[in-house]
């Protein structure tokens, strides 16, 4: 999600567009450098500007970004004004992302959290354990067992003095 909303890069890109960039990032709390990006983005796609409509972005996408770099001589300022992205940050990681592992790295991957491993419903029977797995199963149920004692225990402590409050 992005820090700005649409509407906001708009209206500073057009403002950019008749006076300094410095002064219009003074006035929004904005660096220059992304008031100026912001107005040429504005300069290239018009009101259409800021929509970002392939996200996340696929692997061709992305090296067809590349190829233009490398194929027109743009800058990575201008390649991502001109393909709509919301900064010229997300073509510099795709660049090194592409050296270091090639196409594969440029497949997008999904946020956040891997969903946990389903363990297996059923226990191994105990006949198909080794002697060092059931030592260990064992070791488990015993310590187990004394939890669920010492939770007792609490529990029966604690109305015991609930009982003696009057």
């Amino acid at each position: 999600m992005s820090k700005h909303c649409r509407e906001f890069k708009l209206q500073v890109a057009k403002l950019a567009l008749e006076t300094n960039s410095r002064a219009i990032g003074r006035q929004f709390d904005v660096t220059h450098r992304q008031v100026r990006y912001w107005s040429s983005v504005y300069r290239i796609h018009g009101l259409n500007s800021f929509l970002h409509k392939e996200k996340p972005y696929s692997r061709d996408f992305k090296l067809s970004a590349l190829k233009a770099i490398n194929e027109n001589n743009w800058s990575l300022t201008y390649t991502s004004a001109h393909l709509d992205l919301s900064s010229p940050g997300m073509l510099f990681e795709w660049q090194k992302q592409y050296h270091s592992g090639g196409i594969t790295n440029l497949t997008p991957r999904r946020k956040g959290r891997p969903s946990m491993k389903q363990r297996s419903p059923q226990p191994k029977p105990s006949e198909q354990m080794t002697e060092k797995e059931l030592r260990e199963e064992l070791a488990y149920l015993r310590a187990e067992n004394a939890v669920l004692k010492k939770l007792e225990a609490l529990a029966q402590k604690r109305k015991k003095k609930t009982k003696t409050k009057p």
